[in-house]
């Protein structure tokens, strides 16, 4: 209960109405899917914002196209159009003169650099092999498009970017390999975080910290959604990762409900509610 109420009162100091601050910035995502922020990084950068604090206001948008970067998502702070997640993050440190990571020793930023560098330059590559390539979850990401974008687009889009995925994938190495071996390196990558973590609450100890935020990005995005995956079912043999995105989930979502009450005589809250 403790460790749930560590995220909670960080994440609740986030994510105020844009009245109570003029240094609010404007988030721009993707919409949620079942309730979620179903992409890693919008996931990682938001749980950031949460967790140091940082007044901000929720934009969606579906085509990345007209980010700075061509993807999302990306902020706007003070007229400036800001994208990557690492990029914008790094920003607010600088702009907002907050760090929650200056506790850590050099070791530690070290240890949470590589588990980032894993999360998001590795794992990443079997979380998008798991949804759009293998017919498993293909079947589930179908039904997400159709969710998002009206008939016939759905039936456009959807082909589309399973195609264009899988065309990365086999660009960047790892859509090379067989199924059987995409797996195993995701495996040995889960285990490796679940080694990292330990009996701890959070990743580099009692308190949270920007990989905390990277990995609940990748890991509620494997655990917490209602996708049956090879993915999900190898995470599921680390329980210490579940224990971890599960604290980390209720300790946001508390603080969200705590949010919205505080905010509701005033003005809407910036936490999206589940499904808007």
């Amino acid at each position: 209960m403790a460790s749930e109420a560590q995220v909670e009162e960080a994440a609740a100091q986030a994510g105020q109405p844009e009245t109570a601050s003029s240094d609010a910035i404007v988030l721009v995502q993707f919409p949620p899917v079942w309730g979620r922020n179903f992409s890693p990084f919008t996931c990682k950068l938001e749980t950031w914002l949460r967790l140091a604090r940082v007044p901000y206001t929720v934009r969606y948008q579906r085509n990345p196209a007209f980010s700075p970067k061509g993807k999302l998502p990306y902020i706007l702070d003070g007229g400036r159009r800001i994208g990557d997640s690492g990029l914008i993050i790094e920003h607010l440190k600088r702009s907002r003169m907050i760090d929650p990571d200056a506790w850590l020793d050099a070791r530690q930023l070290a240890e949470s650099l590589t588990l980032q560098r894993m999360f998001e330059d590795h794992l990443y590559h079997a979380l998008v092999y798991a949804r759009w390539v293998d017919p498993e979850g293909w079947a589930s990401m179908k039904q997400v498009v159709s969710a998002t974008f009206p008939v016939p687009v759905d039936r456009l889009v959807g082909p589309l970017l399973r195609r264009r995925l899988g065309s990365q994938l086999r660009q960047q190495g790892q859509g090379r390999h067989s199924p059987r071996e995409i797996y195993a390196m995701a495996r040995e990558d889960l285990a490796a975080a679940s080694i990292m973590l330990g009996s701890r609450r959070f990743f580099m100890g009692e308190q949270t910290s920007t990989i905390d935020a990277v990995a609940f990005g990748f890991l509620s995005n494997i655990l917490l959604v209602p996708m049956d995956t090879e993915l999900r079912r190898i995470a599921d043999e680390f329980p210490n990762l579940r224990r971890f995105c599960e604290q980390m989930d209720l300790g946001l979502e508390r603080a969200s409900l705590r949010a919205e009450v505080n905010a509701a005589s005033t003005a809407p809250s910036a936490w999206p509610e589940p499904g808007a």
